[in-house]
Protein backbone atom coordinates (compact mmCIF):
# COMPACT_ATOMS: atom_id res chain seq x y z
CA UNK A 1 0.00 0.00 0.00
CA UNK A 2 1.25 3.66 -0.88
CA UNK A 3 3.12 5.39 2.10
CA UNK A 4 0.61 8.70 2.87
CA UNK A 5 1.39 12.00 1.16
CA UNK A 6 3.33 14.64 2.38
CA UNK A 7 0.94 16.98 2.06
CA UNK A 8 -1.85 16.93 4.60
CA UNK A 9 -5.10 17.27 3.20
CA UNK A 10 -8.15 19.36 4.97
CA UNK A 11 -11.46 16.63 5.34
CA UNK A 12 -14.95 18.19 4.37
CA UNK A 13 -16.81 20.18 7.46
CA UNK A 14 -18.51 19.13 10.04
CA UNK A 15 -21.87 19.58 9.66
CA UNK A 16 -24.84 20.31 12.42
CA UNK A 17 -25.75 16.76 12.07
CA UNK A 18 -22.08 15.44 12.61
CA UNK A 19 -22.41 13.15 9.23
CA UNK A 20 -19.06 14.40 8.16
CA UNK A 21 -17.13 13.21 11.31
CA UNK A 22 -18.15 10.24 11.17
CA UNK A 23 -15.65 9.61 8.35
CA UNK A 24 -13.38 12.52 10.16
CA UNK A 25 -12.89 10.13 13.69
CA UNK A 26 -11.71 7.09 12.77
CA UNK A 27 -9.46 4.88 10.69
CA UNK A 28 -11.46 2.22 11.78
CA UNK A 29 -9.57 -1.40 10.71
CA UNK A 30 -7.15 0.68 13.08
CA UNK A 31 -9.68 0.15 15.86
CA UNK A 32 -9.64 -3.20 14.48
CA UNK A 33 -6.41 -4.29 15.06
CA UNK A 34 -5.31 -4.98 11.59
CA UNK A 35 -1.93 -2.57 11.72
CA UNK A 36 1.02 -4.63 11.97
CA UNK A 37 4.85 -4.79 11.78
CA UNK A 38 6.33 -5.60 8.55
CA UNK A 39 5.96 -9.13 7.03
CA UNK A 40 1.84 -8.32 7.93
CA UNK A 41 -0.79 -8.56 5.80
CA UNK A 42 -2.47 -5.29 6.38
CA UNK A 43 0.08 -2.81 6.90
CA UNK A 44 3.39 -2.21 5.92
CA UNK A 45 6.25 -0.13 7.43
CA UNK A 46 9.41 1.39 6.13
CA UNK A 47 12.13 3.24 7.35
CA UNK A 48 13.08 5.43 4.93
CA UNK A 49 11.98 8.04 7.03
CA UNK A 50 11.08 7.89 10.42
CA UNK A 51 9.87 10.64 12.91
CA UNK A 52 12.46 12.92 13.88
CA UNK A 53 13.65 11.98 17.55
CA UNK A 54 15.73 14.80 19.61
CA UNK A 55 18.34 13.74 22.21
CA UNK A 56 19.73 17.56 23.28
CA UNK A 57 17.87 21.11 24.19
CA UNK A 58 14.28 21.36 23.91
CA UNK A 59 12.71 20.91 20.27
CA UNK A 60 9.87 22.56 19.24
CA UNK A 61 7.81 22.82 15.83
CA UNK A 62 5.01 24.33 14.75
CA UNK A 63 2.79 22.55 12.04
CA UNK A 64 0.96 25.63 10.90
CA UNK A 65 -1.77 25.14 13.82
CA UNK A 66 -2.44 26.99 17.35
CA UNK A 67 0.01 26.52 19.62
CA UNK A 68 3.41 25.06 20.56
CA UNK A 69 5.16 21.85 20.72
CA UNK A 70 7.83 21.22 23.13
CA UNK A 71 8.98 17.57 24.06
CA UNK A 72 12.60 16.92 25.41
CA UNK A 73 14.62 14.07 26.06
CA UNK A 74 16.46 11.76 24.57
CA UNK A 75 13.53 9.60 23.89
CA UNK A 76 11.50 12.77 22.90
CA UNK A 77 10.00 11.92 19.38
CA UNK A 78 8.46 15.40 17.62
CA UNK A 79 7.32 14.06 13.93
CA UNK A 80 8.16 16.85 11.19
CA UNK A 81 5.43 19.08 10.29
CA UNK A 82 2.88 16.91 12.64
CA UNK A 83 0.87 18.71 15.65
CA UNK A 84 2.04 16.48 18.31
CA UNK A 85 5.40 14.97 20.27
CA UNK A 86 5.34 12.11 23.00
CA UNK A 87 8.49 10.34 24.47
CA UNK A 88 9.19 6.57 22.93
CA UNK A 89 9.34 4.10 25.60
CA UNK A 90 12.33 1.54 25.95
CA UNK A 91 12.28 -1.71 23.70
CA UNK A 92 10.20 0.09 20.65
CA UNK A 93 11.62 0.87 17.45
CA UNK A 94 9.73 3.51 15.25
CA UNK A 95 8.86 3.23 12.27
CA UNK A 96 6.23 4.58 9.07
CA UNK A 97 3.13 2.49 9.25
CA UNK A 98 0.26 2.48 6.17
CA UNK A 99 -3.02 1.13 6.89
CA UNK A 100 -5.58 -1.06 4.75
CA UNK A 101 -8.14 1.76 5.70
CA UNK A 102 -11.57 -0.41 5.44
CA UNK A 103 -13.49 2.46 6.59
CA UNK A 104 -13.62 6.05 7.00
CA UNK A 105 -11.38 8.29 5.59
CA UNK A 106 -7.45 8.08 4.81
CA UNK A 107 -5.51 9.66 7.92
CA UNK A 108 -2.91 12.54 6.90
CA UNK A 109 -0.16 10.96 8.51
CA UNK A 110 0.18 7.66 10.24
CA UNK A 111 3.55 6.74 12.26
CA UNK A 112 4.24 3.45 14.63
CA UNK A 113 6.24 1.94 17.37
CA UNK A 114 6.56 -1.61 17.03
CA UNK A 115 7.51 -4.44 19.32
CA UNK A 116 6.59 -7.44 16.98
CA UNK A 117 4.60 -7.94 13.75
CA UNK A 118 0.95 -7.49 15.92
CA UNK A 119 2.05 -5.66 19.04
CA UNK A 120 2.12 -1.80 18.04
CA UNK A 121 1.27 1.41 19.01
CA UNK A 122 0.01 3.43 16.10
CA UNK A 123 -0.78 7.17 15.26
CA UNK A 124 -2.97 8.63 12.86
CA UNK A 125 -4.37 12.43 12.55
CA UNK A 126 -6.72 13.67 10.90
CA UNK A 127 -7.65 17.34 9.76
CA UNK A 128 -10.58 18.68 10.29
CA UNK A 129 -12.17 21.97 8.87
CA UNK A 130 -14.56 22.67 12.10
CA UNK A 131 -13.36 22.93 15.57
CA UNK A 132 -14.12 20.42 17.95
CA UNK A 133 -14.05 22.40 20.72
CA UNK A 134 -17.43 23.47 20.14
CA UNK A 135 -19.19 20.34 20.01
CA UNK A 136 -20.02 18.28 22.86
CA UNK A 137 -19.03 14.96 24.44
CA UNK A 138 -22.08 13.51 23.24
CA UNK A 139 -22.31 14.65 20.13
CA UNK A 140 -18.52 13.20 19.63
CA UNK A 141 -19.43 10.15 20.86
CA UNK A 142 -22.67 10.19 18.46
CA UNK A 143 -20.75 10.77 15.78
CA UNK A 144 -18.23 7.93 16.61
CA UNK A 145 -20.43 5.32 17.74
CA UNK A 146 -21.69 4.30 13.86
CA UNK A 147 -17.90 3.64 13.10
CA UNK A 148 -17.75 1.16 16.35
CA UNK A 149 -21.28 -0.73 15.22
CA UNK A 150 -19.73 -1.16 11.62
CA UNK A 151 -16.30 -2.90 13.35
CA UNK A 152 -18.61 -5.03 15.31
CA UNK A 153 -20.63 -6.34 12.48
CA UNK A 154 -17.03 -7.24 11.21
CA UNK A 155 -16.18 -9.63 14.07
CA UNK A 156 -14.71 -6.87 16.49
CA UNK A 157 -15.71 -7.70 19.87
CA UNK A 158 -16.01 -4.31 22.20
CA UNK A 159 -16.56 -4.26 25.88
CA UNK A 160 -19.28 -1.89 25.53
CA UNK A 161 -19.94 1.22 22.64
CA UNK A 162 -19.87 3.43 24.74
CA UNK A 163 -16.41 5.52 25.20
CA UNK A 164 -14.79 6.50 28.73
CA UNK A 165 -14.12 10.02 28.48
CA UNK A 166 -10.89 10.57 29.49
CA UNK A 167 -7.94 13.38 29.33
CA UNK A 168 -4.53 13.02 27.44
CA UNK A 169 -2.56 16.46 27.71
CA UNK A 170 -6.11 18.36 29.08
CA UNK A 171 -7.62 17.65 25.43
CA UNK A 172 -10.60 15.32 25.07
CA UNK A 173 -9.89 11.36 24.48
CA UNK A 174 -12.80 8.85 24.45
CA UNK A 175 -11.19 5.26 24.73
CA UNK A 176 -12.39 1.95 23.58
CA UNK A 177 -10.69 -1.25 23.96
CA UNK A 178 -12.19 -4.23 22.47
CA UNK A 179 -10.87 -7.82 21.03
CA UNK A 180 -11.19 -9.84 17.14
CA UNK A 181 -11.35 -13.65 17.01
CA UNK A 182 -7.55 -13.68 15.30
CA UNK A 183 -6.49 -12.81 19.40
CA UNK A 184 -5.88 -9.57 18.19
CA UNK A 185 -6.44 -6.87 21.24
CA UNK A 186 -6.21 -3.03 21.29
CA UNK A 187 -7.51 -0.14 23.17
CA UNK A 188 -7.77 2.65 21.13
CA UNK A 189 -8.05 7.10 22.29
CA UNK A 190 -9.64 9.13 19.78
CA UNK A 191 -8.43 12.59 20.67
CA UNK A 192 -9.26 15.84 20.07
CA UNK A 193 -8.34 19.27 20.32
CA UNK A 194 -9.61 22.06 17.65
CA UNK A 195 -9.31 21.54 13.85
CA UNK A 196 -7.21 18.19 15.46
CA UNK A 197 -7.92 14.63 16.00
CA UNK A 198 -5.26 11.98 17.07
CA UNK A 199 -6.18 8.47 16.97
CA UNK A 200 -3.32 6.39 19.16
CA UNK A 201 -3.85 2.19 18.92
CA UNK A 202 -2.31 0.54 21.18
CA UNK A 203 -2.55 -3.44 19.90
CA UNK A 204 -1.39 -6.80 20.90
CA UNK A 205 -1.37 -10.16 20.48
CA UNK A 206 1.10 -11.39 22.81
CA UNK A 207 3.18 -8.74 24.24
CA UNK A 208 -0.11 -7.09 26.52
CA UNK A 209 2.00 -5.92 29.86
CA UNK A 210 4.97 -3.95 27.43
CA UNK A 211 2.29 -3.09 25.09
CA UNK A 212 0.28 -1.41 27.64
CA UNK A 213 3.21 0.15 29.80
CA UNK A 214 4.41 1.18 26.41
CA UNK A 215 1.12 3.01 26.14
CA UNK A 216 1.32 4.58 29.45
CA UNK A 217 4.44 5.98 28.92
CA UNK A 218 3.40 7.75 25.48
CA UNK A 219 0.36 8.99 26.53
CA UNK A 220 1.11 10.39 30.11
CA UNK A 221 3.81 12.44 28.14
CA UNK A 222 2.08 13.24 24.71
CA UNK A 223 1.97 16.91 23.53
CA UNK A 224 -1.11 17.62 21.07
CA UNK A 225 -2.31 21.00 19.08
CA UNK A 226 -4.82 21.62 16.64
Amino acid sequence: MPRPEATRPRRAALGTTLTALLLLAACSSTVAGTPTAAGGSSATTSSSSPPTTTSSAPTTTDPGTAGELSCTGDNAVLPEGQPFCFTKPDGFRIDDVSIDNQAGSSASYTSGLLLSQRDVIVFSVYDLNTSTDDLSDQELTDALRPVIDQLSAQGFDFGSAEPDLREVDKARAFYYTGSDASGLNSDTYFIFRGHTELQVNCQWADMKQVVLAGCDTVLADLQLIG
